[in-house]
């Protein structure tokens, strides 16, 4: 069975429909057992959705923004 670090990684993909057969089925037996990874994947697939209805020319990247990202994107790495 998979596990949540798994799920986490594979989301994603999931939401996409990038897995397997099998990896699927494993994937929907460890969201219908753990409430933290249904709730991870809502969240997930609420947060793309959103993303997808946000107009292109409302996206402003200021100086601060560059930023923040530049550091969360270093901080992934370290993880």
């Amino acid at each position: 069975m998979l596990k949540c670090r798994q799920i986490e990684q594979l989301a994603s993909d999931y939401l996409d429909k990038d897995l397997s057969f099998r990896q699927r089925m494993a994937f929907k037996l460890h969201l219908f057992i753990c409430h933290n990874c249904r709730n991870y994947v809502r969240q997930l697939k609420i947060t793309i959705t959103r993303i997808k209805l946000m107009p292109a020319k409302q996206i402003i990247v200021d100086d601060k923004t560059k930023e923040l990202a530049k550091v969360l994107r270093e901080s992934a790495s370290k993880q």
